[in-house]
């Protein structure tokens, strides 16, 4: 985030940084009351209204992946919609009843749409490879083609 930043770029950044402590508290207070969080039709089948709901969405988050952490390698703030690319990593704690996967590492570009307004985010719309997630958990089989792939990891 090279010259000037935008009021959405330094939203955009307390709310990353705040995700990377962990903060819940601090997460919330960055998002608008009626905010909106979208992971259709990665995580979710209808987006999270509000704040209470996405702070019961955080703490599962956190549990599921408690070293989560997001580096954003870029960030365009030109218009009213906003958008970021970041690296997302973690090792997956699992969920209750659910011990495949447990242990092993994450890596994941993900890319996010998001909105600010009276400064708040008051949108999120997050896009990755749930399929790549899923095949770095052992719960798919590596995609197989001419040249066999592995799953994709990034720095």
């Amino acid at each position: 985030m090279a010259g000037k930043v935008t009021e959405a770029e330094r939203i955009w950044s307390v709310y990353i940084d705040a995700w990377n402590t962990h903060d819940i508290d601090a997460i919330v207070d960055v998002v608008a009351e009626q905010f909106i969080y979208d992971e259709r039709p990665m995580t979710m089948s209808a987006p999270i209204h509000g704040r209470p709901a996405f702070r019961q969405y955080l703490e599962s988050v956190f549990k599921m992946f408690p070293d989560l952490r997001i580096q954003t390698t870029l960030c365009d703030t030109g218009s009213s919609v906003a958008v970021a690319e970041s690296l997302m990593s973690g090792t997956y704690a699992g969920r209750a009843g659910i011990r495949l996967g447990r242990g092993r590492q994450i890596s994941a570009r993900v890319a996010c749409v998001f909105e600010v307004a009276g400064g708040s985010l008051t949108h999120e719309r997050l896009y990755w490879d749930r399929a790549n997630t899923m095949r770095q958990l052992g719960l798919l089989p590596a995609i197989a083609n001419a040249a066999t792939t592995q799953a994709v990891t990034f720095p």
